[in-house]
């Protein structure tokens, strides 16, 4: 079956022992652009009917039998085609130092026109699981608002909205509570100063998010994507304390768990004239990793959200500092020089955003 994708969360040592239940999970088109789908109505989010294999149980027959349990809908097995795996592996939610791995099979298939009872098991029944009919828009839509606390269940939510989004042709974002269980992660593996400093600029983006709308009357800035990009943008500083190192690994970390868009960020939130030249810090990383960051930017079309956290990046300390021309001047003072073209341009940044929220941004800040 080919591999649809990955989530590899990363939040694990690798001489940990491993953990394995494989699961197999149903696309059931119940109209042209509707699917049946499981809906936890105590907790507000959309699944794909299944569940895991049993011992030496065959995967179809594991398929049909969580559909009928979950939902009560009967699977027509000579109507049963692969769709594609889905590779899954964290740190356990049940037992210490522990990798969960699994593999999630996808299969497309039919049901008789006919609804038997379900057979819901205790935690199923408390998430008070049903079946809905419901296009594939409104469950994405769903699951990108629904909260939790439970990070086995938010990686488990994350997995079924990543296929929605493939399925429906459009870039994946990570939930609210996903970005921040990769942020607690990657702050638990690398506590520092870059904690506050995301932190910060993921509350200002989201405020000049709302601040932009109200004034243009209209949506130009979704403010749950402005506080999901502000607070991963320095997500490479989990593997440690580095320079331009952090900007290649924050990409290449949220490029694996299929996130192009805040992997852009990451990118780009150094760089507001798109090029490494007037980078100001070291160069660790090698020739060829710098020749790709070269690539990418060189190939990046910036949109506002790479122009908010570029300018949030230089105004928002961890410190609590929100102001531009002393986050620069710290900076100059630390490494002895900050490109004029670059300080000009974070002014005209700051002027951009100003206009489109006819307000002032530290007003909005601090507010």
């Amino acid at each position: 079956m080919k591999t649809l994708f990955t989530i590899d969360l990363k939040n694990y040592k690798d001489n940990w022992q491993r953990s394995r239940r494989d699961s197999a999970r149903a696309i059931i088109y119940m109209e042209a652009d509707k699917l049946a789908l499981v809906y936890a109505t105590k907790l507000g989010y959309y699944k794909f009917p299944g569940g895991g294999i049993n011992e030496n149980e065959d995967i179809v027959a594991a398929l049909i039998r969580e559909v009928q349990e979950e939902v009560g809908l009967v699977v027509i097995p000579q109507t049963v085609k692969e769709y594609g795996v889905v590779h899954r592996y964290q740190k356990s939610g049940k037992i210490p130092d522990t990798i969960f791995e699994q593999d999630n099979f996808y299969y497309e298939c039919q049901v008789e026109d006919k609804i038997i009872n379900q057979k819901l098991d205790d935690y199923e029944d408390k998430a008070g699981f049903e079946l809905r009919i419901v296009s594939i828009k409104e469950a994405l839509d769903a699951n990108l608002k629904y909260r939790d606390t439970n990070d086995f269940n938010i990686a488990m939510i994350a997995r079924d909205t990543r296929t929605l989004a493939l399925m429906l042709g459009v870039p994946a974002e990570p939930s609210r509570c996903m970005a921040e269980l990769l942020f607690n992660e990657g702050v638990a593996k690398n506590p520092g100063p870059w904690r506050e400093h995301s932190l910060a600029v993921a509350r200002a983006a989201e405020k000049i998010a709302l601040a932009v709308n109200k004034n243009c009357g209209s949506e130009k800035l979704n403010p749950e994507h402005a506080y999901i990009y502000g607070l991963l943008h320095d997500i490479g500083r989990q593997q440690g304390y580095t320079y331009i190192a952090h900007v290649y690994d924050g990409y290449h970390f949220l490029m694996s768990l299929g996130y192009e868009n805040a992997a852009r960020i990451c990118l780009t939130h150094s760089f507001n004239l798109q090029t490494t030249e007037d980078y100001i810090g070291k160069i660790d990383i090698t020739p060829e990793q710098m020749e790709e960051i070269k690539r990418l930017l060189a190939a990046a079309s910036y949109d506002d959200y790479d122009r908010l956290i570029q300018l949030l990046d230089s105004t928002c300390g961890a410190d609590g500092t929100t102001n531009l021309e002393q986050r620069m001047g710290d900076v100059k003072a630390r490494y002895g020089y900050y490109p004029q073209a670059k300080w000009d341009k974070n002014f005209e940044l700051k002027e951009y955003f100003e206009n489109l929220a006819g307000r002032n941004l530290y007003d909005i800040i601090r507010e």
